[in-house]
């Protein structure tokens, strides 16, 4: 394994145990920075395949431990940690992600690109959420509808913490890189 995997997935790492910002109270509901790991491994992982792995492999272990410890009212017996939704919606974010690998990170990529993944993430899954449930919500437009408008509150620490946790992976890594040679 490289020093550049090496140092790739101990971003990864950070950004898992980053999802303990919860702890902190219910201020700090959907303000994670899976997303944005999803788009950093997407960016720096030169083959797809080993960002979306490394992607789902990260969301997983973090969902086992969450699941596990941290949400055990709503897991009360052992839970494996798999979520086909949201793991299918951080591979595409991560996909999206691997298409600006090897561009250059101006500011108006930097902002259309989170931008899509944190307004994508919400809106595929609120809709999964609504899709899936079958009694909360209408299987109707007015119950789609509902079912968003119930979102929208997360959404600012969705988008918040998008933009936060890509300026500081994003930015770090650059940094690095430009200190390291081996990261190139």
């Amino acid at each position: 394994m490289t020093k550049r995997t090496l140092v790739l997935i101990g971003f990864l790492a950070l950004a898992v145990a980053s999802r303990l910002f919860i702890l902190g109270g219910t201020n700090w509901v959907n303000f994670s920075p899976i997303a944005s790991m999803a788009l950093f491994a997407g960016i720096y992982f030169n083959q797809k395949i080993q960002a979306i792995s490394w992607t789902i492999l990260a969301v997983w272990l973090s969902n086992l431990l969450l699941n596990n410890f941290l949400y055990t009212e709503y897991y009360p017996s052992f839970s494996f940690g798999f979520d086909g939704v949201h793991m299918g919606i951080f591979a595409l974010i991560t996909l999206l992600g691997s298409r600006l690998n090897q561009q250059k990170m101006t500011a108006l990529i930097f902002l259309s690109t989170n931008l899509v993944s944190g307004l994508g993430f919400f809106l595929l899954s609120n809709f999964a959420v609504w899709l899936s449930s079958d009694i909360t919500y209408a299987k109707s437009i007015q119950g789609l509808l509902a079912c968003y408008a119930a979102g929208i509150p997360f959404l600012k620490n969705t988008l918040a913490s998008q933009f936060i946790f890509s300026a500081i992976f994003l930015g770090s890594f650059e940094y690095l890189k430009n200190r390291i040679p081996a990261l190139n």
